[in-house]
């Protein structure tokens, strides 16, 4: 047998069951979304406890080495008060997580603007690329404006990619079902 052998395909129950429930997460973000942003809040500062609580007990390795500095102990504890305070104050750290992402569209931004006028691209990729470059920009403004209603449209986009996906997994479902019949 070879050491890359083939993985069965997912069955038709599993397929549907996970495009039914990846459907129903999606129609509640949309509906429910400021408790969605609330959850989201809540589990980010979970996992940012756990990250730190991690790094303190067992510290990164690099290449294999554990390596534990000093300045590795205090990220460790700076990442659990982070965590602490974002579960103590959801809202406003969902303010600062909605800052970090328009501080990345707007970097993002800038660097495809700085490719658009570069002569490494052809024509149509300059274009492109300045396109994406004014786009991101222009998010990360808009992002840096309105915090809030921002985070709300994060959670509403993903919510209706969530049912596009879950609609596309029960479809899914039913092809293989219907390929399974006819072999």
């Amino acid at each position: 047998m070879s050491e890359f052998s083939e993985t069965p395909a997912p069955s038709f129950g599993a397929l549907l069951g996970r495009g039914i429930l990846v459907t129903i997460l999606g129609i509640l973000m949309i509906v429910f979304t400021y408790a969605s942003v609330l959850v989201a809040d809540l589990m980010l500062a979970v996992l940012m406890i756990f990250l730190g609580v991690s790094i303190l007990t067992s510290g990164p390795a690099f290449f294999g080495r554990e390596k534990r500095t000093w300045w590795m102990i205090v990220v460790g504890i700076l990442i659990i008060l982070s965590g602490f305070l974002a579960y103590l104050f959801p809202l406003m750290f969902t303010v600062y997580l909605v800052y970090m992402v328009a501080a990345a569209a707007i970097i993002g931004g800038a660097a495809d603007l700085v490719a658009a006028f570069s002569k490494q691209l052809d024509t149509a990729n300059r274009v492109l690329a300045g396109i994406s470059g004014v786009l991101g920009i222009a998010l990360g403004i808009l992002f840096v404006l309105h915090p809030v209603i921002s985070a709300f449209s994060i959670l509403d986009v993903s919510g209706m990619f969530l049912v596009a996906f879950g609609v596309i997994a029960i479809i899914e479902a039913f092809v293989v079902r219907s390929a399974a019949k006819k072999a």
